[in-house]
């Protein structure tokens, strides 16, 4: 119902900046107005200040307003009227049974807490029976658990003593050989020195913050990004500036853009099973990107996970590759595309970088397990390792393909292609839904997605949500598409199939 604007009320607000606050000005404009909403200073139907008028008000730029209002659109509180105003919005209607079972907060997606609050408000909404297209994890049965199971009782029988023992080292020698050859299968000239061993995918990224991002460094990133990493660089209190794709990822000529008008500190990218879309960058963008981060000093850190998991045709070389004068920093986890569990990652990069990443992870905590190390290097050059990544890729890609028929099947109207990698799906939402109608009708229905907001660099951008099938059954998927299109059905969504395509 729309609202009548002919007598509207326009309070005036108390909202102020602060320069020692750590969000982006538009993020505490953004939460201030959220603030007057949920507290009631301003009421459904109220009109907002004219954006011109705040930024004189804050002194502040006129984008800056426009994002925040933006912000506070995401979130679902108030909707824009063009040539009247932006209104706040009437208080959604819950469905009384639900409410009862979860008590959604769903404005928190799109602060500070990035994917801490997404996670929250899912573990609330499960329900009895729900099923969870929200994960993202691998699937248990591909777990090469007995054979690392030998792996470690040969590294308990055959490894003397003294190897495990308190030490100061960045990777054990024969994992981190293992993992350079590797890369030079991929087109890298790596070296063991050139490996640090880290304990998971979310320590790495935080070396990397720590010797490369100061307080408030922009960050140049993909949009949407892997929520993992960028929440890590949300507690650094970067400023993000968002780079642009279509479905083979990142495109050059906006790269160039950020590039050349923001000299970002760092560009962050996942170039292989990109999270969450699942695209794959062709080998000719990397290259030229890589030529463009020379061009203007940018360090780029480029999240490797996943590239054993393609699925139409070999993983394209790295961005490491084509790196010359040590500005690339390669980033992977072994738990996706081993089992969780281990707890492993790496990093790799050539010269002072990689000098200075040495020292900050024997700062954070001296080494990474060396039992573990050294079991996943039995593992890894045994026959077992590559036996075990070409049976982890044949069910997933079984798996993709049975879930893109039900998405065929029971939403023609999304068009959503195919991801080349990894094990999720993009689903882009018509306008006229929002993520948030989306994730709590869906919630409604017995089934989890994971919301767009915490993948959006700035936590705002199109409705849209991640859908994952690398850990359901397929007659499990299936029935998870079913509850998603009666989801998106009662929100309107068959009624736009023209909007849905954008």
């Amino acid at each position: 119902m729309g609202l009548d604007t002919g007598s509207t009320r326009s309070p005036k607000l108390d909202i102020g900046l602060d320069p020692n606050d750590r969000r982006p000005l538009y993020v505490q404009i953004a939460d201030q107005l959220v603030e007057a909403v949920e507290s009631e200073r301003l009421r459904p139907g109220d009109r907002l200040p004219a954006m011109r008028d705040l930024a004189e008000q804050l002194d502040c730029a006129l984008v800056t307003v426009s994002q925040a209002y933006d912000l506070v659109a995401a979130r679902g509180r108030v909707t824009s009227r063009v040539g009247k105003g932006t209104f706040v919005s009437e208080a959604p209607a819950h469905n009384a049974e639900f409410a009862r079972r979860w008590e959604p907060d769903v404005g928190r997606f799109a602060r500070a807490e990035r994917m801490e609050g997404v996670l929250e408000q899912l573990t609330r909404a499960t329900v009895p029976g729900a099923i969870t297209l929200a994960a993202g994890h691998p699937a248990p049965e591909t777990f090469p658990l007995h054979d690392f199971g030998r792996a470690m009782h040969r590294t308990l029988l055959d490894d003397p003593p003294e190897s495990m023992q308190y030490r100061s080292t960045t990777g054990d020698r024969d994992l981190c050989e293992t993992l350079a050859g590797l890369l030079r299968t991929r087109g890298c000239n790596a070296s063991q020195n050139e490996i640090v061993v880290c304990s998971g995918a979310q320590q790495a990224a935080d070396l990397v913050a720590n010797v490369v991002l100061e307080q408030r460094s922009v960050v140049a990133a993909e949009s949407p990004a892997y929520a993992g990493t960028l929440g890590v660089f949300d507690a650094r209190g970067v400023t993000y500036v968002e780079v642009q794709g279509d479905v083979d990822g990142v495109r050059v000529d906006d790269v160039e853009r950020v590039f050349s008008e923001y000299r970002p500190r760092l560009f962050y990218l996942n170039p292989i099973a990109q999270n969450p879309t699942g695209a794959v960058l062709p080998q000719r963008r990397a290259k030229q990107i890589v030529a463009l981060a020379r061009r203007y000093d940018v360090v780029i850190l480029e999240d490797q996970t996943g590239w054993q998991l393609t699925y139409d045709a070999a993983a394209p070389p790295p961005l490491a590759s084509f790196d010359t004068d040590g500005r690339v920093i390669l980033l992977e986890s072994l738990s996706k595309s081993i089992f969780p569990a281990l707890r492993i990652g790496y990093l790799y990069c050539r010269g002072t970088l990689n000098d200075a990443l040495e020292l900050a992870k024997v700062r954070a905590d001296v080494f990474t397990s060396t039992l573990i190390q050294r079991a996943l290097w039995r593992f890894m050059t045994s026959p077992s390792y590559a036996r075990h990544v070409r049976a982890a890729r044949t069910l997933y890609r079984d798996r993709r393909d049975a879930f893109m028929e039900a998405l065929t099947e029971d939403l023609p109207w999304a068009g959503v292609r195919p991801p080349s990698a990894g094990v999720n799906v993009w689903l882009p939402l018509p306008p006229r839904i929002s993520t948030r109608a989306a994730f709590e009708e869906c919630a409604r229905e017995g089934v989890l997605v994971m919301p767009a907001d915490p993948f959006y660099p700035t936590r705002t951008g199109p409705p849209a949500i991640r859908l994952s099938f690398g850990n359901l059954p397929e007659r499990e998927a299936r029935e998870g598409v079913r509850r998603v299109a009666r989801a998106l059905q009662r929100a309107g969504a068959t009624n736009a199939p023209a909007a849905a395509s954008t």
